[in-house]
């Protein structure tokens, strides 16, 4: 019957996606889109004029189900079956999630290339100098989420607190983002 069989792909369509975001937390806080017949080609023209295009992603699954665990109504074998879909579709769409963050950033001249150095707490505010930062009502900065390896997440955590004088220059470039950002809602086009 066509309503049992669409039953059956919406659930596993549906599991085979939160299995994805329950693996992966990046993934897990990207915005998605309603499944759709055709997805375009987006494209995003960066104020230096340069155009980064993303291509859809293909990914597919096949599922081989046995006669007896259906008969055996065994829900372990599906399950097994969901979590490497997931797995799988992980391996396809975040190197090129990553590989579209890296184009668009270098496009925007929000990226920045240590060149092999060592991060610094210079290199951290070069970073978000590069960037506009959004604050909410009462002023607060909403930092940008910050996405690294886990090596260099554990790398960061190891780092001292910023002296005095280095919170200083945050603190000043960060009042300096507050008025830009308020200067940019004093000046946005309403159409």
């Amino acid at each position: 019957m066509p309503e049992y069989s669409y039953a059956v792909a919406k659930f596993v369509h549906e599991g085979v996606s939160r299995l994805m975001e329950a693996k992966d937390e990046v993934w897990a806080r990207i915005p998605h889109a309603e499944p759709r017949e055709t997805i375009p080609i987006t494209q995003n023209t960066m104020p230096s004029g340069e155009v980064v295009e993303s291509k859809p992603i293909m990914t597919q699954a096949k599922f081989v189900v046995s006669y007896d665990d259906i008969r055996a109504c065994n829900g372990d074998a599906l399950a097994v079956q969901m979590d490497s879909a997931a797995e799988d579709n992980l391996a396809v769409v975040m190197p090129r999630f990553f590989d579209l963050l890296g184009r668009t950033s270098e496009a925007a001249g929000t990226a920045t290339d240590l060149g092999g150095k060592p991060f610094t707490f210079e290199v951290y505010l070069a970073s978000i100098e590069k960037t506009d930062m959004d604050f909410d009502e009462n002023g607060n900065p909403e930092w940008p989420a910050l996405i690294v390896h886990p090596d260099f997440a554990e790398y960061l955590s190891s780092l001292p607190p910023p002296t005095a004088e280095q919170q200083k220059q945050l603190d000043d470039l960060i009042e300096r983002k507050r008025r830009e950002y308020h200067a940019r809602r004093r000046h946005r086009n309403l159409r």
